[in-house]
């Protein structure tokens, strides 16, 4: 009977996978970043209400702590997971191969993989989402909301990990 709570957390982190998902495919105006949150924040609303409705209001500290640090590894895992095959460079680079019938030479790669296009479409996002501000020739941080990430990532990697960066 003690354990009976432990399937909480997955089941919520199953609906934030739905969730996203469907906030993906259905709300236009949502994005990859925003269908994420959209996603986690329904998960842990699912998640808070059966806690309080399954465990009747009779949950102890380490059984409400055991459900939100589970979900929140299940969302975190989640986020990165998506976060690598969207960005990262290796993966689309072998999605590119896959697609190609004939293989692809060096120069058609470079074509693709221009730094300064690969710049340039970055900071376009950046503008796009807010996250920065483009004025009188510089770039400035617009809404915080990925620099706060970031900070927490290289907290968490810090106190996990025992360095800023896998380049440390």
């Amino acid at each position: 009977m003690a354990c009976d709570y432990a399937f909480l957390p997955v089941v919520s982190f199953i609906l934030n996978v739905i969730c996203q998902v469907f906030g993906m495919r259905c709300i236009k105006s949502l994005g990859l970043l925003k269908s994420i949150f959209f996603g986690c924040a329904f998960g842990l609303v699912i998640l808070s209400i059966t806690i309080f409705i399954y465990l009747n209001g009779k949950a102890n500290l380490s059984q409400i702590i055991y459900s939100f640090v589970t979900y929140g590894a299940l969302s975190y895992c989640y986020f990165h997971f998506i976060n690598l095959g969207e960005t990262a460079r290796r993966i689309r680079l072998l999605r590119e191969l896959m697609d190609s019938k004939d293989g692809l030479s060096v120069s058609e790669i470079l074509e693709h993989y221009n730094a300064k296009e690969i710049i340039e479409k970055r900071l376009g996002r950046l503008i796009k989402s807010g996250q920065i501000i483009y004025r009188d020739g510089r770039y400035y941080i617009g809404k915080p909301i990925m620099l706060l990430i970031a900070s927490i990532i290289v907290k968490l990697k810090l106190i996990i990990l025992g360095k800023r960066s896998e380049f440390d």
